[in-house]
């Protein structure tokens, strides 16, 4: 499952306004672009990704979060989803794995999460930003992982986008 780049292009430009508060500098459309570039290849890798610490017997699976979802959808729950690869259990509420099949529905979802992220931790760059998109918080001494993702996050970003032209 994935989206072409242009289904890819024109979702990042038409929600990356919506995501605020964005530190200054930071480019909204870009942000998702790049976000996509490290989770899906730029939305042409879209498929599910069950995370076993999400599921019955796993680290989380087990909790108040957890447990009500694993019982109405069962594996579809601990998985993550569409070109940001947004954990199901952080999609908006109301939301079901099937709504991960539409591209726009992702993008309500991812800038929602995200949203949140930026009004309650304040980032002040991409690296913050990647921190709290692959951890679920800023960190102030990133482990191996999650400074890799934070690396490979800022070589997207600071990419030319498909849509900017060359001067």
């Amino acid at each position: 499952m994935g989206f072409t780049r242009l289904e890819m292009i024109a979702e990042c430009g038409n929600m990356g306004p919506k995501l605020a508060p964005l530190p200054k500098g930071i480019d909204g459309a870009r942000l998702l672009w790049a976000l996509s570039g490290n989770e899906s290849s730029y939305g042409t890798n879209c498929t599910p990704r069950h995370e076993p610490a999400f599921d019955v017997g796993g680290t989380y699976g087990d909790g108040p979060v957890m447990k009500p979802l694993l019982a109405k959808y069962g594996k579809a729950a601990a998985c993550s989803y569409g070109p940001w690869q947004l954990m199901f259990c952080n999609a908006p509420e109301g939301f079901t794995p099937e709504a991960f099949t539409d591209l726009h529905q992702c993008a309500l979802a991812t800038v929602a999460r995200l949203n949140t992220f930026l009004r309650k931790w304040q980032p002040q760059a991409i690296a913050g930003i990647g921190e709290c998109w692959n951890a679920g918080h800023p960190m102030l001494n990133p482990v191996a992982g999650v400074a890799a993702y934070v690396h490979e996050l800022g070589k997207n970003y600071a990419a030319l986008p498909p849509w900017a032209k060359a001067a």
